[in-house]
């Protein structure tokens, strides 16, 4: 019993602490293997062994003990390795150190000897085997281990000493021996398993102990194997002892920086490996090609420790390098010359930290063109340079979307970065060299062009790079000015574009729109930006009949006629004899707006010159009476049906009268009336309705739960149906009445109106909730009862009471008793609908429920015959 606790504890210690070469013995196995299983656990959990890991080396240890592994392997972890963690901990600058990482958390696992090849230079010793196979006259094969004394037993010839010697050597004494003792024989000598021996790893090892190797074990193997090096522990000074003298002292940064291999020496039985104390670190960041701290050899110069780190970046600024020291007089501050021999000579010291600043990136030396243009970016600048040398011929340097009439010339003023704006012609400044347009450049000028607004031009300009993506994406980079720092921003841009001539001039005005505005906005915000009290932003606004109203730089050379160009130009509807400008005045602590009304035509020609100031508010009037889409569709029996124009005032009897009037099959009583304005007025009370029949239809749910009202599907399937209606702002009108000239049924026209004259059908049509819908022959000795007995009779869910007749000019006659049903009632007319509701009670009294079906039977029946 005490031999069982003296044996689990050392058991258990060897299976948590596998950095120790230890391999338990079969009688250490089969006494844990013998307890209880709930002993096994709580064992296993005291000493954080793992059981599947204990039952893998308990299966495997017979093998093993035939074949040696190259080296014992460290226990896996999903945690991330101790020096890394130690690295981090010890440095608070962020930066990682330099080469912990590349050695830690691996293992080299258990790899056999077999599976490896064998140098010639390999030094043999005792325990390695060999075969050796012998042809010819006589044939062997031998396999021959190296005893204690260093010597092999060939039979026949006896011992041979063989250890010092390489492979290479040991195969040749060998083949030389055997040869000289037997004639005629050829000798094969190969490696066959390699001994093992042990080393030991200690100092500032991840996990340091001794491990079993076999005689291939390199430095660098080892300390992967021991999990790595501790982030205390120093990486350029690992010394190799044997039998305790130092043989050879490894510079790890030799391997990791210039990739030399030529100190990683091989281990013999009984080496150490001694990982000292880490006792200089440096760390160095910024415009560096891998900013670390790293650990130098001696009193390392500026110009070393950037070495070490990859060299500087082509954006690192040499001329100011800042070096931060901490020592017992507290903390200083160094600014170095990198450019300069004394800067990259001046001497570090332990915990100096390097930084390395970026240059300015603002450009020197360079105007920039953006917009527009065929080539955007910076240019080199050069003294004397012009506009027309920026930007090159309209033909070459512009695209065919640009603006002749509108450019603008941004410069910087101060050091402030506050800028001015100045306003040319393109035109004028690439077809004459000499024209005050052709304005002399500074340098960091910024040239803006903008587009020109026209569909044409648009379509034509992006038809290429549309065919040449199938998904019809233009993509555009463009530089503009940041508003906050004044600085180019490069930014991307894509507009979708439709191959269909029709969509593409539709949306080109609008997407030309946006992205003149897009490069304005920059502009305009900077201008705001450096506005103060007393000094208003030098912007202006436009509004009214130009192509693009908005708010404009205020140039330095503006103009009522150069406003008007940046705004695109007049519109067609413009009104040249008045235009307004709007003005706010500061007089002491309060303020007014002056308005000026001036002749605009004088004011282009210049014969009324008007000074233009900040913040200034020019609105162009238009024509009075101007109207754009005035006119109307007249389809069916007309004699000429088509679409006309009209000017206001016009009306119905005007409009059929220029169409020739009626042919004789029209049937003017039946004729529908549609308008854009009643039209979206009935699409917003079709949402309402929809709303509050789906709230009545859902209180509804809620009340028949535990009654035995019936099911309200006919409801909800309406309310579907509703869903999916067009409005058609059908308007009732009297087209008979309207041509003999009464003048409350001959209505006004209004734009986008639509007209429908039917041909004389005589049919009556029954719908709703009968046996049948269908449509009869007219029959003037008809009623409405004797349609409906045609038409099978009413459903048992029709509401009998409410019948009504949808009239062929779209009127309504509501039921009036049993009155319909009288011979003595005024007879149906052609083209009437008799329309019998659903009976709303019939589901629990859902009150919109009859406005929903009457709206859904008088929308089919008005619209069915009129064409799009």
């Amino acid at each position: 019993m005490r031999l069982k606790k003296l044996l689990l504890p050392a058991l258990m210690m060897t299976l948590a602490g596998s950095v120790f070469a230890f391999t338990p013995t079969a009688a250490q196995i089969s006494q844990f293997q013998s307890l209880p299983k709930a002993q096994q656990e709580a064992l296993a959990r005291q000493y954080g062994v793992d059981l599947d890991s204990f039952s893998s080396s308990a299966t495997g240890s017979a093998s093993e003990a035939q074949q040696a592994p190259v080296l014992e392997p460290v226990a896996k972890t999903t945690e991330k390795p101790a020096a890394v963690r130690q690295a981090a901990a010890d440095n608070d600058s962020g930066l990682s150190m330099f080469g912990y990482d590349v050695f830690s958390g691996n293992s080299l696992g258990l790899t056999v000897v077999d599976d490896l090849p064998v140098p010639l230079d390999y030094q043999m010793g005792p325990g390695d085997i060999i075969n050796v196979q012998t042809f010819g006259k006589s044939n062997q094969n031998l396999s021959l281990t190296i005893d204690r004394d260093g010597s092999i037993n060939l039979p026949d010839i006896g011992p041979v000493a063989v250890s010092g010697q390489t492979f290479a050597e040991l195969r040749k004494q060998i083949n030389d021996v055997i040869k000289k003792k037997t004639i005629g024989v050829d000798v094969s000598v190969t490696m066959g398993a390699m001994r093992t021996m042990q080393v030991y790893i200690v100092g500032e090892a991840v996990q340091p102990g001794a491990y079993n190797v076999n005689g291939l074990t390199t430095i660098t193997q080892a300390l992967i194997a021991s999990g790595g090096v501790k982030g205390s522990g120093s990486l350029r000074h690992i010394q190799l002892l044997r039998k305790g003298k130092v043989v050879s002292e490894f510079d790890l940064y030799d391997l990791l920086i210039k990739g030399d291999t030529s100190k990683d020496l091989r281990l013999s039985s009984g080496d150490t490996l001694f990982i000292p104390i880490r006792d200089n670190a440096m760390s160095i960041e910024g415009q560096v090609a891998r900013p670390a701290v790293y650990e130098t050899k001696g009193g390392a110069t500026l110009g070393q420790l950037l070495s070490l780190a990859g060299g500087a970046k082509p954006e690192a600024y040499l001329s100011r390098v800042s070096v931060r020291r901490t020592s017992a007089n507290g903390l200083q501050q160094f600014t170095l010359d990198l450019s300069s021999p004394s800067g990259r000579g001046f001497k570090l010291k332990n915990g100096d930290k390097v930084n390395l600043s970026a240059v300015s990136m603002t450009l020197k030396n360079a105007v920039a063109v953006r917009g527009e243009v065929v080539r955007q970016g910076a240019l080199n600048f050069r003294q004397g340079m012009k506009v027309s040398d920026a930007i090159g011929s309209i033909d070459d340097g512009l695209k065919l979307t640009a603006d002749l009439n509108y450019a603008l010339l941004v410069r910087e003023m101060n050091a402030n970065q506050d800028i001015e704006v100045y306003q040319f012609s393109l035109l004028d400044a690439l077809t004459d060299q000499d024209s005050a347009a052709n304005l002399t450049l500074q340098e960091k000028d910024q040239i803006f062009v903008f587009d020109n607004g026209l569909a044409q031009g648009y379509w034509f300009g992006s038809y290429a790079n549309s065919k040449a993506k199938s998904d019809g994406a233009v993509d555009k980079t463009r530089e503009v000015l940041d508003a906050e720092t004044g600085a180019v921003v490069t930014k991307e841009e894509s507009a979708t574009l439709k191959i269909a001539d029709k969509e593409v001039e539709s949306n080109a005005a609008g997407l030309r729109k946006a992205s003149r505005e897009a490069l304005l906005k920059p502009i305009v915000e900077r201008l705001k930006a450096q506005a103060s009290y007393g000094v208003p932003a030098k912007v202006i606004e436009v509004s009214g009949a130009v192509k693009f109203p908005g708010l404009y730089p205020l140039a330095k050379n503006i103009n009522v006629s150069s406003l008007l160009a940046a705004a695109g130009g007049l519109k067609q509807s413009a009104y040249l004899t008045s235009a307004e400008l709007s003005r706010r005045l500061i007089q002491g602590d309060k303020s007014s707006i002056e308005r000026i009304n001036f002749s605009l035509k004088d004011a282009i020609s210049g014969k009324y010159p008007v000074t233009l100031g900040a913040q200034d508010n020019l609105i162009i009037k238009s024509q009075p009476g101007w109207q754009e889409g005035m006119v109307i569709e007249l389809q069916g029996e007309f004699v000429f049906p088509g679409t006309y124009t009209f000017r206001r005032g016009e009306t119905l009897k005007d409009v059929v009268e220029r169409a020739g009037g009626f042919t004789e099959f029209a049937y003017p009583a039946g004729a529908v009336f549609s308008r854009e304005r009643l039209k979206r007025q009935e699409a917003e009370r079709l949402k309402l309705i929809n709303a509050q029949l789906k709230q009545e239809i859902s209180t509804m749910s809620l009340r028949r739960q535990g009654s035995s009202v019936a099911d309200p599907a006919q409801a909800i399937a309406i309310v579907d149906q509703l869903d999916n209606v067009q409005p058609v702002g059908r308007l009732v009108i009297d087209l008979n009445s309207a041509v003999k000239g009464d003048k409350l049924a001959n209505l006004m026209l209004e734009k986008g109106d639509k007209l429908f004259v039917p041909a004389l059908n005589p049919v009556v049509s029954v719908v709703g909730e009968v046996q049948f819908s269908s449509n009869h022959t007219f029959n003037p000795n008809l009623t409405v009862e004797d349609y409906i007995a045609s038409s099978g009779g009413t459903k048992r869910q029709a509401d009998t009471d409410r019948i009504y007749i949808v009239k062929s000019n779209g009127s309504v006659e509501l039921p009036n008793n049993s009155f319909w049903f009288s011979r003595n009632y005024d007879p149906l007319e052609p083209g009437d609908t008799v329309i019998v509701p659903l009976n709303t009670d019939y589901l629990d009294g859902l009150s919109t429920l009859s406005t929903a079906t009457q709206i859904l039977y008088q929308i089919g029946v008005a619209w069915s015959a009129v064409k799009d």
